[in-house]
């Protein structure tokens, strides 16, 4: 999926746990959530986040192919269990959902993923061709079901 995809999907399943569970600063907590549902493409030096942040997504690119480890449920896991341990569950929780996120939306393109990457061969593929016509549809749902939502929960 491209920028905005992520983005708008890890907005919609950001707002649905707002709705949901109701944390506290959920202003905050969705924009957290949003801008974490792009990060797993920090692998990936041309990407949005790589290009912002080259000093970090060279050197990762470097050890990891794109779509390989930082495409796996382990980044996510082991970054909620540390911020947890040191008390900061709300961006713990912030970066696990935005993280799933962007791996559910990799997981519906022709691409897929490796949930389980490097321990497992499975690899999960799905029919969405990235940067499709399909995938455009697919941003203006999400949006509008942002949109609507949003407006619901908010006003």
């Amino acid at each position: 999926m491209i920028f905005r995809t992520h983005l708008a999907l890890g907005f919609l399943i950001a707002l649905f746990v707002v709705i949901l569970f109701k944390p506290n600063m959920p202003i905050i907590f969705l924009t957290l959530t949003t801008l974490f549902s792009a990060l797993p493409d920090i692998d990936h030096p041309k990407s949005n986040y790589g290009r912002m942040f080259p000093v970090i997504s060279w050197p990762i690119s470097l050890i990891f192919k794109h779509r390989g480890f930082f495409h796996s449920i382990f980044p996510p896991t082991i970054g909620f269990l540390i911020l947890n341990y040191y008390n900061f569950t709300f961006i713990a929780w912030a970066i696990l959902i935005g993280y799933l996120a962007h791996l559910i939306g990799d997981a519906i393109t022709i691409e897929g993923i490796n949930f389980l990457h490097p321990f497992s061969t499975f690899h999960i593929k799905g029919p969405l061709r990235t940067g499709a016509i399909l995938e455009t549809l697919l941003f203006y749902i999400i949006f509008a079901l942002d949109v609507f939502y949003a407006l619901n929960y908010f006003l």
